[in-house]
């Protein structure tokens, strides 16, 4: 799903004593690169965006290309699926070079020019949008970003072509979604602004949205990020349209990005998937922003990799109530909460599929069919994961230990072979989190919490500044045969805040544990570490570490002795077979005897003296 980094709250909650589990807002975040901002192609009207695009940027056709990203809006209910949000971040995804406790100015998101010529002021030209300020609303622990201060504002400009300038039309101060609900009943806010000066109606129009930001103030600078945002929805310009009577779009819609299929997981390994793991139904999100019930069509279809029909449900036709002034979405079951009714075959071998959910309005044609599809591509690969590979937070613990103890739970199906971990750090300022010691764990599951410890790295790791901000494959020491429930991830060495990704979109607290001292602690917090095991040697193979000069390894297939070329006197050859299982060790000779072995499929792993990273090689062993 389009996901993009957005603001993020701060969040200190008090657990045990001189610990405490916290949320940072992203010192950065990974964006496309910056691109000219002269004006493009003028656009004719009607000018319409919901930001439902899968893609991290506004449509070029109708924005200039500026800092400002997409989101699909999980946990924040948007009236359509993806929002565009204006934040403290730049288009190269730092913090702006003026960026201070003081106000600064921030993103700017502007249209392409729009062709207004040969139109009157009494044609009713009419802009409207919806918006809604960062901060969400609930439990503290639930919810995402950071509300602006009052003096942390969003503003509409309208190009003036009669005088060659921009002139402010409507500004919004910062306020709380908590205050809104307060003062209007509801969260998403609907604005309208009648266009009627007769020097906007030029060939050049454009408008544009801006924001002000100011840091919060922070006792250490890695705890200053990204803040300040608000979010744009269902942006329109036309004519003949009343600024008065308010939105009456007869448009039916998703809301959300549609979920994975499975109860727990949103990528599994093929090797451990059972049709078990399905969920019995799936939440989707439908909107309708028409003023009346209006009778819908949902359908969704799976298809395989190579787009063949495998299953489709038919939800038939309910009405939709209104998304205005409630905030409500469709609650009809065979629509909101589908059936599975299939499930994805079993099957060791690596797969995808596409999930394709569509939504219509069942009497009349739909005003804007762009935002009826949402589509989850479902992953059956070499690893687990909850989370949707994008990191709204940093999440970590702080404490007065000299260590720190994070665990995830995953549950095989089947024994299996644990040979490496991928974790999502965040870049903090000037890296300070780079060199941050830790030692990869795995624990067996004890009565619900991490007990026996099955693997721990005998070398301390960091994340390094070429794993920060993006996914980090870290191959264990020595493949770990596992099975049943485990816990997987890292003992600190220090109490540094380490800011490992934390994903909003999906809550498995309930499968996080931390220890601070002798008592294992559950997370309160609601989302997903960024942390995927993985499985077999082709993750090993594919993990990417740096590596030393290649060995030579002949003859491979080998049937009697296998030859390693290129290592010193002192480096360990260790020979494993498929299920993890040592099967030969040795140090200090290049030849290893293998005719004793069963033919099949083997992983020669070397491990050289002094700092040199150990590196790992398939080996297939004939008869």
């Amino acid at each position: 799903m389009v996901k993009r980094h957005i603001g993020l709250l701060l969040m200190l909650l008090p657990l045990a004593v001189g610990a405490q589990e916290v949320l940072l807002p992203l010192q950065s975040a990974p964006r496309q690169a910056p691109r000219s901002k002269s004006p493009g192609t003028a656009v004719a009207l009607p000018f319409f965006d919901d930001f439902s695009r899968p893609a991290p940027s506004p449509t070029p056709n109708l924005w200039q290309p500026q800092g400002v990203v997409l989101y699909d809006g999980s946990g924040i209910f948007p009236p359509t699926n993806g929002v565009a949000t204006l934040d403290a971040l730049d288009a190269t995804g730092n913090l702006y070079p003026s960026a201070s406790t003081s106000l600064f100015p921030a993103d700017t998101l502007t249209s392409q020019p729009i062709r207004l010529d040969g139109l009157q002021p009494a044609d009713s030209l009419v802009l409207s949008f919806y918006y809604l300020p960062g901060g969400g609303q609930g439990n503290l622990w639930e919810r995402t970003g950071m509300a602006p201060d009052a003096q942390d504002s969003l503003f509409v400009d309208l190009y003036h072509a009669a005088d060659g300038t921009w002139h402010t039309v409507w500004s919004r101060g910062g306020i709380s979604v908590d205050s809104l609900v307060a003062l209007t009943g509801r969260d998403w806010q609907y604005t309208a602004i009648p266009i009627a000066d007769a020097g906007y109606l030029d060939s050049t129009f454009r408008f544009r949205f801006r924001n002000y930001c100011s840091l919060t103030p922070a006792t250490k600078p890695g705890l200053t990020g990204n803040c300040d945002y608000w979010h744009l929805d269902y942006v329109y310009l036309d004519r003949d349209r009343s600024s008065v009577s308010g939105p009456a779009f007869r448009d039916i819609a998703f809301a959300a990005p549609a979920p994975s299929m499975l109860t727990h997981y949103r990528a599994m390994p093929a090797r451990q998937y059972r049709t078990a793991d399905m969920a019995p139904s799936i939440a989707m999100a439908i909107t309708n922003l028409y003023p009346s019930d209006l009778a819908t069509r949902y359908a969704y279809t799976v298809l395989d990799n190579q787009d063949r029909v495998l299953y489709t449900y038919d939800g038939g036709y309910e009405n939709a109530p209104p998304f205005l002034p409630s905030g409500t979405y469709q609650t009809a079951p065979a629509h909101a909460t589908p059936a599975t009714g299939w499930a994805f075959p079993e099957s060791n071998d690596t797969c995808s599929y596409h999930i394709v959910h569509t939504v219509q309005e069942g009497s009349a044609a739909d005003q804007h069919p762009c935002n009826d599809t949402a589509t989850f591509r479902q992953v059956f690969s070499n690893y687990y994961a909850y989370d949707d590979g994008t990191a709204e937070n940093g999440y970590g613990i702080t404490s007065t230990s000299s260590t720190i103890s994070l665990a995830y739970r995953f549950d095989l199906n089947t024994e299996d072979t644990l040979t490496a971990l991928d974790l999502y750090f965040n870049r903090t300022l000037d890296g300070q989190n780079a060199q941050v010691p830790f030692l990869i764990t795995v624990w067996q599951t004890d009565d619900g919490r991490p007990g026996t410890i099955l693997y721990q790295d005998s070398e301390r790791r960091q994340p390094g500044f070429e794993g920060l901000d993006r996914f980090h494959r870290y191959p264990l020491e020595a493949p770990v045969i596992v099975d049943g429930s485990i816990f997987v991830g890292f003992r600190q060495e220090s109490n540094t805040y380490i800011n490992l990704g934390f994903d909003r979109s999906h809550n498995t607290s309930d499968r996080i544990r931390f220890l601070t001292g002798s008592a294992w602690e559950q997370s309160i917090l609601s989302g997903s570490l960024m942390m995927r095991p993985c499985f077999g040697t082709s993750a090993t193979l594919s993990a990417g570490t740096p590596r030393q000069p290649s060995p030579r390894i002949f003859p491979n297939p080998a049937a009697d002795r296998l030859h390693i070329d290129g290592i010193d006197d002192g480096s360990r050859l260790e020979l494993y077979d498929y299920t993890g299982r040592l099967c030969l060790a040795q140090r200090g000779t290049g030849t290893l005897s293998v005719a004793h072995l069963p033919a099949g499929l083997y992983l020669l792993r070397i491990v050289p003296q002094g700092n040199t990273p150990p590196s790992t090689h398939k080996i297939i062993i004939t008869r």
